[in-house]
């Protein structure tokens, strides 16, 4: 066996080293899943208007029309989707494609990632990750959400107001990356606002961005 097998293989065999790859590569794939979840699922509901008994969402013919058309791969024509009402730029579309890219590597060739010292799954994309699904939460909640709530029909909201709503998946995203980073005063600080916006039992607008700490403020990580 050749030095190179043999390191890679000690590397691999590693528990901590091979338990911190694990969680990191996991840590990655569920914010994708949470960034994946964002920018299709938002379009796919607002053509949705009818359900089934199970309570799965059927499209209208009108979300092939006006999202699905736009690429042949449905991750993108949602972006598009965005980008055409002006929530994201073609810089953020190349920026999720980055993402995927680097999502598809490491479902794929987990092992590599495992064994090998000059694969490292790339945490500082989670930054970017989040900046998107900020981006569209925040898009959607203030032109789709808010807009169609009869709750908010008598409330003007100040420009703080909208620019400070957040989401449920914001929150989650941020609680992960700051797992990520092992940053437990953070983890204890968005753990905090979930559990006041749970107890609110409110609509995401009524919680400040202070309530949920910034991941990728300077110090963490």
């Amino acid at each position: 066996m050749s030095p190179g097998t043999t390191a890679r293989w000690l590397r691999f065999l590693n528990p901590e080293s091979l338990k911190q790859n694990l969680i990191r590569a996991s840590i990655y794939i569920t914010c994708w899943e949470l960034l994946k979840e964002s920018v299709i699922g938002r379009p796919k509901d607002f053509f949705t208007h009818k359900w089934s008994a199970s309570g799965e969402g059927k499209p209208s013919p009108a979300y092939k029309t006006n999202v699905l058309s736009l690429h042949r791969d449905p991750l993108i024509a949602s972006a598009l989707w965005f980008r055409n009402r002006q929530a994201v730029s073609d810089g953020d579309i190349e920026l999720l494609k980055s993402l995927k890219k680097h999502r598809n590597e490491i479902a794929h060739e987990l092992p590599k990632f495992l064994g090998q010292a000059d694969c490292e799954v790339r945490l500082d994309f989670l930054s970017g990750a989040f900046l998107l699904v900020e981006k569209i939460d925040k898009w959607w909640i203030q032109n789709v959400e808010i807009p169609t709530n009869p709750d908010f029909a008598a409330r003007v909201f100040t420009d703080e107001e909208l620019n400070n709503v957040t989401s449920a998946r914001m929150i989650c995203m941020n609680l992960i990356i700051s797992v990520a980073n092992g940053d437990e005063e953070g983890m204890r600080q968005i753990y905090e606002g979930l559990r006041l916006h749970v107890e609110r039992e409110a609509f995401a607008p009524v919680i400040p961005s202070a309530d949920v700490p910034d991941p990728r403020r300077p110090g963490r990580g």
